[in-house]
């Protein structure tokens, strides 16, 4: 996929957002290397995140079974590959769809993971780290938020990478911090047991692979 912003694409950063992106399809991973790439992208996931965690703590009883199955039968099938795609004629239908199923469905997700958080610590590796955190849940996706970090010079970035066990770190959104240290970063993943998100220093713009060794983990247990 084209690294190039556009209109079409931060409308499918929102659907995606909210659940409404088949996680099956080659879609989820364009996105994600878009959205790694895109500050304009990882706000926009950022913010509709938190829309679908809100509804979902707003939610009284857990929704039928059956209706994510009667919302999706009414969708126009998309027959095109993203790529493909100039006029996203679909998104009107499919992001309103999403968002009733985040209404519905979120529900279960939200509740069952509510509270759950992981410290981030510097790694014994990583001496000069002083900065601290905690991994948490944020409407299905994972959410790191740091305190204590180091101003990096012109042309630096921090990046997240999640680990699943016995795999390669997984690129995730780059993010800068404030003039007091913090910095937070919106990682469109569930939480899976095992899993470890990690911090790197990286080139503005981001990494495939790490170039620096990771200097903070959470571990999700």
């Amino acid at each position: 996929m084209s690294t190039q912003h556009t209109p079409e694409l931060l409308e499918m950063v929102a659907v995606y957002a909210l659940g409404g992106v088949d996680a099956t399809t080659g879609e989820c991973e364009d996105l994600r290397a878009h959205i790694a790439q895109c500050p304009i992208c990882q706000e926009e996931f950022r913010r509709n995140a938190a829309t679908a965690a809100a509804i979902g703590r707003s939610a009284a009883q857990a929704p039928p079974p059956s209706l994510r199955e009667k919302i999706l039968a009414s969708l126009p099938a998309r027959v095109t590959p993203l790529a493909q795609r100039r006029q996203p004629t679909w998104f009107v239908p499919a992001a309103a769809a999403a968002a009733v199923v985040i209404a519905a469905g979120i529900w279960w997700n939200a509740h069952r993971q509510s509270g759950q958080t992981w410290a981030a610590t510097c790694t014994p590796t990583a001496p000069s780290c002083h900065a601290n955190g905690v991994l948490s849940v944020a409407g299905g996706a994972l959410e790191l938020q740091l305190h204590g970090l180091a101003a990096l010079p012109s042309g630096k970035q921090y990046q997240a990478w999640l680990i699943m066990p016995g795999a390669a770190p997984k690129p995730e959104p780059v993010f800068s911090a404030n003039q007091s240290g913090d910095g937070s970063v919106a990682i469109p993943e569930a939480p899976a047991k095992g899993a470890v998100v990690a911090v790197t220093i990286e080139p503005a713009g981001g990494s495939q692979k790490p170039t620096t060794a990771p200097f903070l983990v959470a571990k999700i247990d």
